[in-house]
């Protein structure tokens, strides 16, 4: 029982880690921004080859994994800042503000952006189409699949699709990589 009591004195004695949230959700929800720009504007240059998957869209995944060490970096921070010993737990509690924090400031981003370029969305989609009509396959099935993917490009500009979304992919991927960063940089001798 004093084994308890003791650790969650400590860990009410540690020093806040918001700051530390708040640099790591915002540096990489910007780059995850910036990335994904890149990617729609890839994909709206691209010519239609009709392939199902290409390099491009590829990307997105990639987008997806440089978001998740937004709790290392998270973790990184706050180990150095305030110089203490990190437990698995709360780096994975950071992690997961730090996931919230980077989906949060993607959206917003996002939204700017909608004002900045209103018709990037129908461009997507428009390019996305000629890539379908581009491939072997019978006209049913791609004019299925054309509906499905028209419809799910468009709910995807509202903000609840977007952080129903976000929230859970960034924060989960960032529960892992805030776990990861407390056993590499939580371990302080003290």
């Amino acid at each position: 029982m004093d084994e308890v009591a003791e650790q969650q004195a400590e860990q009410q004695n540690q020093p806040p880690y918001w700051t530390s949230v708040g640099i790591a959700g915002l540096i990489f929800g910007i780059i995850v921004f910036a990335l994904s720009l890149v990617t729609s504007y890839s994909v709206i240059n691209s010519e239609p080859t009709g392939s199902l998957l290409s390099p491009v869209q590829l990307l997105g995944v990639l987008v997806c994994l440089v978001g998740a060490f937004g709790g290392m970096l998270a973790i990184w921070h706050y180990a150095n800042e305030y110089d203490v010993s990190i437990k698995l737990g709360r780096g994975a509690l950071i992690g997961l503000f730090t996931g919230i924090a980077i989906a949060v400031v993607t959206v917003i981003l996002n939204q700017i952006w909608q004002f900045i370029d209103p018709d990037m969305t129908q461009k997507l989609i428009d390019s996305t189409i000629a890539n379908f009509e581009a491939s072997d396959l019978p006209d049913a099935q791609k004019q299925q699949m054309i509906d499905a993917t028209v419809q799910n490009m468009r709910s995807q500009n509202s903000i609840g699709t977007q952080l129903l979304y976000n929230l859970p992919m960034y924060g989960i991927l960032n529960v892992l990589t805030g776990m990861i960063g407390a056993k590499i940089f939580g371990n302080k001798e003290g």
